[in-house]
């Protein structure tokens, strides 16, 4: 289990335990994780996260090639010198491109400026983005109710 998944399902243990206090469900009363959302109406906030992720990502894709989020991405591709030693970084290209390595059947990924620009090219149409973004969010989804 990577760093990434503990730090997720840590996250989502939190927002259920805040949750259950605002129900002021306490210890001997035990209440189902998808009971205790559906009650507040509510998802894993992991998800949120997600949702949010890609929604700024696609916001910064269609915005000028000029501006700076849109040249760190660009130039986040473009290797120079060597590898550094020990555990790899996780950064923002790192956490989207596991976000699609989730989606079953699909050769979408981000592991290059070429990938960058055709991710680009999804986002200048808005309901293209918003399908790319839901089936993202709900191969998410069902990794979670997996775990």
């Amino acid at each position: 289990m990577g760093t990434y998944t503990i730090t997720r399902r840590k996250l989502n243990a939190f927002h259920r335990k805040q949750l259950k206090k605002v129900l002021n469900i306490k210890y001997p009363v035990k209440i189902t994780n998808s009971s205790l959302y559906n009650k507040c109406n509510e998802r894993p906030l992991s998800i949120f996260i997600l949702e949010s992720r890609w929604r700024l990502f696609g916001h910064i894709l269609r915005r000028n090639s000029q501006i700076s989020a849109n040249q760190a991405m660009g130039g986040y591709f473009v290797k120079e010198g060597s590898k550094f030693k020990g555990r790899p970084l996780t950064t923002l290209p790192v956490d989207l491109n596991r976000d699609l390595s989730r989606i079953i059947n699909s050769n979408l990924q981000l592991k290059s400026s070429h990938d960058l620009e055709h991710l680009r090219s999804i986002a200048q149409q808005r309901d293209e983005w918003t399908k790319l973004t839901a089936r993202i969010r709900e191969a998410a989804e069902a990794s979670q109710s997996e775990h």
